[in-house]
């Protein structure tokens, strides 16, 4: 039997009305296309409506999805289906957007052993304050953080006249990169994974 190709969830982690967010990962799903070796699938976390993590049993002691919550199960079954990440998040005060950090609180082992990389947004600093907060989250959570990644710093200067996103050469290169690399070490990690995942 042929080995399926490797499954990448694309996360938009802001849930805000009227956010830039959806510009930039309609964006990556579009350069996705040009990288067969792996399926790449949008997730919107405004759509799952997660509720604050509030369960009495923490994520990291849950095993096989027995989750509590039905909500909990569902989001539980997007992210164990998954065998890597990209994640598009803003910077808000210099920290990751609560709707995300929930998201990436609420699971735990569904996360581990997976690589994730990052597309971030914002002010002068392009998200990347942000970014650096959740790669501290992932490594805690055992996922393998890509060093590839896209800045998108000021935003609205890259705006056209219809409040359109236009990429720069650097941003469409660092994409580039970025999906190949998601694609390439989602595809190697997966026996690595189950190996790992057979000695818990």
């Amino acid at each position: 039997m042929e080995a399926s190709t490797p499954r990448i969830k694309v996360i938009l982690g802001s849930v805000r009305q009227n956010r830039f967010g959806v510009q930039p990962a309609q964006w990556i799903m579009d350069l996705s296309k040009g990288y067969p070796q792996a399926t790449f699938e949008l997730v919107d976390l405004a759509e799952q409506q997660l509720p604050i993590f509030a369960d009495v049993t923490p994520p990291s002691m849950v095993s096989d999805g027995n989750y509590e919550k039905e909500s909990t199960q569902k989001w539980a079954g997007i992210v164990a289906e998954a065998d890597g990440f990209i994640i598009i998040t803003p910077e808000y005060n210099y920290g990751v957007p609560a709707g995300l950090k929930n998201a990436i609180d609420t699971v735990s082992n569904e996360w581990n052993y997976k690589p994730v990389a990052f597309v971030s947004y914002g002010t002068a600093a392009g998200g990347s304050r942000a970014v650096e907060h959740l790669r501290g989250s992932a490594g805690w959570l055992k996922m393998y953080d890509l060093r590839e990644q896209v800045i998108i710093a000021n935003y609205w200067g890259q705006l056209d006249q219809n409040g359109n996103f236009t990429p720069t050469e650097p941003q469409i290169h660092g994409a580039q990169a970025m999906l190949e690399a998601v694609a390439f070490w989602a595809e190697k990690m997966k026996p690595i994974r189950q190996e790992l995942g057979d000695k818990q």
